[in-house]
């Protein structure tokens, strides 16, 4: 499994219509790509501003460019979400899953 990792930056203020965005709209568009499991979106407050982690996962990295393209290292944030954001990585990078545990 593929995880696709990104950071953006928004001013406190901001950080929920952000969230609100990714949920109703980037949620949407990756729930119509081949091979996509599920996405994990992290926040932290530093001073007044808030980071941003997402973390997509696919199943394999052609799965990735069947959302991102072939230029899948190219960060893909859609205009809105731009509104949102004081600044953003423009590049993500990507790992494999060596293993996952569980508390089970």
């Amino acid at each position: 499994m593929i995880v696709r990792k990104w950071h953006g930056w928004t001013d406190k203020d901001r950080a929920d219509g952000y969230l609100q965005h990714f949920a109703a709209h980037v949620q949407a568009k990756l729930g119509t790509v081949r091979g996509y499991r599920k996405a994990l979106v992290l926040t932290r407050e530093q001073g007044g501003e808030t980071e941003i982690v997402t973390m997509t996962f696919f199943d394999r990295l052609e799965d990735v460019k069947g959302f991102a393209g072939e230029q899948y290292e190219v960060a893909n944030v859609d205009p809105v979400a731009q509104s949102f954001l004081t600044r953003y990585d423009k590049t993500v990078t990507h790992f494999e899953i060596a293993f996952e545990l569980d508390s089970r």
